[in-house]
């Protein structure tokens, strides 16, 4: 963070520290929430709606917390609101056995998440946006998030073997609430002054430059990629109980992939600097549709794990300059829609890919549901592949 000003490689730090809690709030409780519903009494329908709450949440609120943070010029108190929120949440859904309390509550950790994604990302972009390596900075900071997340789904199922799936979600609360303080350290980035460029001074691409055509390329990736993460990641789970793998060993392999990450989307960032966005998230969007098609074929083998291992690379390709693209998509007066339009439809693209993809794994089974999931991902990145601007360091 050598380019940036002391003042924003502060923030950025405190900034990396809230997203941390986030993701390891989710870490701990991800893996284990639907056996939690089940301990209420909730029936598979009725886990379903809990889920559904939380993703309704999630595709309606990031645009309108992003527009919010940029009518006020200001991110942290939209992450610190969302933060916040989200801890209460998760506390009701711990302590609480009524069920339309736990429906509500999901509701409102969607809301809350998609604030702190729309907030954080916009507050990521603005204090990055002059950096002649904004790939690697954001490659680093979203790095942090994998790592909290792979380290607590482990410890969060021997929490719930010895002291009951409540406590994991209590410890995750507190996690967010941590967070939320971390967040006190942010100060927002001073925008810069764009009229008169200075002497010398190296040229950084902003979307300005990015025309309408090329935005709704850019969101019709953005679709297709959570479309195959819905419709794949949710049932993965099941399709690898299906072929005899324990519960243990399956929460080790997704966390195996999370921490892939780590090195994944820092080497990433770096690359992204040096060869552009687009050559990274068409490789993101091929490969993983390639591993999804694969997996009816590796799963069932030992080559299930270095497959884990070839996905955390695929993950990152995509991830990392998925996000630089939607930090670049604006100036800052319009950086926070944006990022939160970049969620939104991240989550109508999950969404849209879980129901399909449950509909085919229900008349056809696993395997055909993941190929047709896969084949669609590498379809679209070589139909779109001429069509995003390449954007380097240097462009």
């Amino acid at each position: 963070m050598q380019s940036l000003p002391v003042h924003n490689q502060r923030s950025l730090r405190f900034l990396t520290l809230s997203q941390a809690g986030l993701f390891a709030a989710n870490g701990l409780t991800i893996p284990l929430m639907a056996n939690h519903f089940a301990t209420l009494g909730a029936g598979p329908a009725l886990v379903g709606i809990m889920f559904a709450a939380q993703q309704f949440g999630s595709l309606a609120a990031p645009y309108l917390w992003g527009l919010r943070s940029d009518r006020i010029g200001q991110r942290r108190p939209i992450i610190m609101l969302a933060l916040g929120l989200a801890a209460s949440a998760m506390l009701v859904i711990a302590l609480t056995r009524i069920v339309w309390l736990v429906v509500v509550a999901q509701l409102l950790l969607g809301i809350a998440t998609a604030g702190f994604n729309a907030g954080s990302l916009a507050l990521a972009g603005d204090l990055i946006e002059d950096a002649t390596s904004r790939g690697r900075m954001l490659g680093f900071f979203r790095t942090t998030g994998s790592l909290a997340f792979a380290c607590t789904a482990i410890m969060g199922g021997f929490i719930a073997d010895m002291a009951g799936l409540w406590v994991p979600i209590v410890i995750a609360a507190l996690m967010l609430g941590i967070g939320c303080l971390a967040a006190v350290g942010i100060r927002e980035a001073i925008a810069p002054d764009r009229t008169v460029p200075e002497v010398g001074s190296p040229v950084v691409s902003h979307p300005s430059n990015f025309s309408v055509r090329t935005m709704v390329v850019y969101f019709a990736v953005v679709f297709t990629w959570f479309y195959g993460m819905g419709a794949v990641a949710w049932q993965w789970p099941a399709f690898m109980h299906s072929l005899g793998y324990s519960q243990s060993l399956i929460s080790g392999l997704w966390a195996l992939a999370a921490a892939g990450e780590v090195p994944g989307l820092i080497l990433a960032g770096f690359l992204a600097d040096r060869w552009g966005r687009r050559p990274l998230l068409m490789a993101g969007l091929i490969g993983q549709g390639g591993i999804y098609v694969l997996y009816q074929f590796i799963a069932p083998m030992w080559g299930i794990f270095p497959l884990q291992m070839l996905r955390s690379l695929t993950y990152s390709s995509y991830e990392t300059p998925a996000l630089l693209v939607a930090t670049e998509l604006g100036l800052r007066q319009r950086r926070g829609r944006l990022a939160g339009l970049y969620h939104t439809i991240a989550a109508l693209g999950g969404v849209v890919g879980a129901a399909i993809g449950g509909q085919i794994v229900a008349g056809y089974g696993y395997p055909v549901s993941f190929t047709c999931a896969g084949v669609i991902m590498i379809t679209i990145a070589l139909l779109v592949a001429s069509r995003l601007p390449r954007v380097t360091r240097s462009s």
